[in-house]
């Protein structure tokens, strides 16, 4: 295999390649990319056997072939050439032995292994969707948040894609909190829903430009995600997902309007007082006003602030959160307004946007107040 490429394009995909490397791994062969030419099309591919990548670049091709190459040693040696006068290198690959030349006396070489060995990546030729990096990005950033790290409960650990409707919808939760959004697509189509990891939808979002257009495929067991010239595969967590609408009130006997920026701030500001195992705030609701509160037993101490509101509802009334989730939640609002909707002391509340084409909202589950 022999073949020359611009330095910036090779080490552009080996950055992105490099993600799949398993730190650790009792597989030797998982420590290497694969190389493979094919006319001026060079295939860049890296995995872990959960999450494989994928990358083809257009090369000056001279001679076909296919190698095994130790990853992280290759990786570094390019992210090393610094010098900004060098544009291309040159790969020739005999007998495994990988020389790499990129200035009349500038080289290194590096033993590669037989290709032949290499996991394949599964075909993903399933259910397909194709939304915007932007569109992609709204609903990972409204949602990741809340998946669990419970090793017990894996089908947690994932936020849930499904379509159908005319909408894409993802839902992520771990108990405490969930958060929802959706955007409108005519036609879309994935009605039983697929579980997928939060480090998948991470990189494809790190590798895509704003403007690109990911397209999606799903089976049963596998998740694809194309754009450009890169394509990551992953395994899914196995289902189902759990029946999040039966835990969503349809109806409400309290609501609470209030200044999102100015809420998150109270919040922020009593927090630092907060018992350092439950992180508890308190919200008491009295006519138009909201006090919050926080006590830290340990130490004997308290904070308060107060905030004028907009309340509905019957008399005074008192509700804890785990202040951590409460303050991120209204940080991903990013309204002038909020409105917190509630039933009962211990029943979810739902924080939502206050405006139109506010496609997403969040459920929070209370923490039970000492008195």
């Amino acid at each position: 295999m022999k073949f020359e490429i611009k330095k910036s394009d090779l080490q552009e995909a080996l950055q992105t390649a490099i993600t799949a490397i398993p730190n650790k791994s009792t597989l030797q062969i998982l420590n290497n990319y694969s190389l493979r030419l094919e006319g001026n099309v060079l295939e860049l591919c890296a995995t872990d056997l959960n999450i494989g990548i994928r990358s083809k670049i257009e090369v000056s091709g001279e001679r076909d072939g296919e190698v095994l190459i130790h990853a992280r040693k290759f990786s570094e040696l390019i992210k090393a050439l610094s010098d900004a006068s060098i544009d291309n290198i040159s790969i020739d690959v005999q007998d495994y032995l990988t020389r790499i030349k990129w200035s009349e006396r500038g080289q290194a070489s590096i033993m590669g292994f037989d290709a032949g060995d290499f996991p394949p990546f599964p075909e993903v030729e399933g259910a397909s969707l194709s939304l915007a990096a932007s569109e992609l990005a709204f609903l990972v950033e409204k949602t990741i948040f809340a998946t669990s790290n419970d090793s017990t409960r894996m089908n947690l650990n994932g936020v849930f894609l499904e379509a159908g409707d005319n909408k894409v919808s993802m839902v992520a939760t771990d108990g405490h909190r969930m958060g929802r959004a959706s955007i409108d697509q005519e036609g879309a189509s994935l009605p039983s829903g697929v579980i997928v990891q939060p480090k998948v939808l991470q990189q494809i979002l790190r590798i895509a430009k704003s403007d690109d257009i990911i397209e999606i495929r799903t089976t049963e067991t596998h998740i694809l995600f194309s754009t450009g010239s890169t394509q990551i595969i992953s395994k899914l967590y196995e289902g189902p997902y759990p029946n999040y609408r039966t835990v969503i009130p349809q109806n409400f006997e309290r609501t609470v309007q209030a200044n999102g920026a100015e809420l998150q701030g109270k919040v922020r500001s009593i927090l630092p007082m907060a018992n350092p195992r439950t992180h508890q705030i308190r919200l008491h609701m009295n006519g138009n006003m909201m006090e919050l509160s926080a006590t830290d037993p340990d130490v004997g101490g308290e904070c308060r602030e107060a905030i004028a509101i907009t309340h509905n509802g019957e008399g005074n009334f008192s509700m804890g959160f785990d202040g951590r989730y409460f303050s991120e939640i209204l940080g991903m609002c990013k309204s002038e307004e909020v409105i917190l909707k509630m039933n009962s002391p211990l029943g979810a509340c739902i924080i939502e946007p206050v405006g139109e084409g506010q496609n997403f909202s969040f459920l929070l589950m209370p923490l039970r107040l000492a008195d």
